[in-house]
């Protein structure tokens, strides 16, 4: 198959980011909201060498009291009430409800490829401008053709 070099990077981008966005999407509808307590931030165990900062949250499942991981740095109060998301019978990977605990992740592992595909995209000695790209099933997979 023969394309234009930017539909093959479109087709890149999208085989690499319709998966992730689905998956979140999905992960977003079956899951369920509750409110839950925020307990307090953490720098993790003292020995580690690279110190991240952690909020940790509770909340009632039933008669369990389930506890959380979250992201650090959102200035709460300690017993502040705050939104997490889960998904029944996974409660302990439950997430807070807000962009930074839900997207974060997908952001990060979408967002270094599509940094590697723009590179090469705008590298005009990978893939020069105004060529064309063979995709084929055999050895060499990509070619670049006049």
């Amino acid at each position: 198959m023969i394309m234009h070099r930017t539909k093959f990077f479109l087709a890149l981008i999208s085989i690499w980011v319709i998966p992730l966005v689905a998956y979140k999407c999905i992960w977003l509808m079956q899951s369920r909201k509750v409110n839950g307590i925020f307990a307090f931030e953490s720098l993790g165990p003292a020995l580690d060498q690279i110190r991240f900062p952690h909020s940790e949250f509770w909340f009632r499942n039933g008669k369990d009291t389930v506890w959380v991981i979250g992201p650090g740095g959102l200035h709460l109060q300690t017993g502040e009430v705050i939104p997490i998301r889960y998904i029944p019978g996974y409660e302990t990977k439950a997430k807070v409800d807000n962009f930074k605990g839900i997207w974060m992740g997908t952001v990060i592992y979408g967002g270094i490829i599509l940094l590697l595909l723009l590179v090469i995209f705008l590298h005009p000695e990978i893939i020069p401008y105004r060529k064309r790209v063979k995709l084929t099933v055999r050895q060499p997979f990509v070619q670049v053709i006049s």
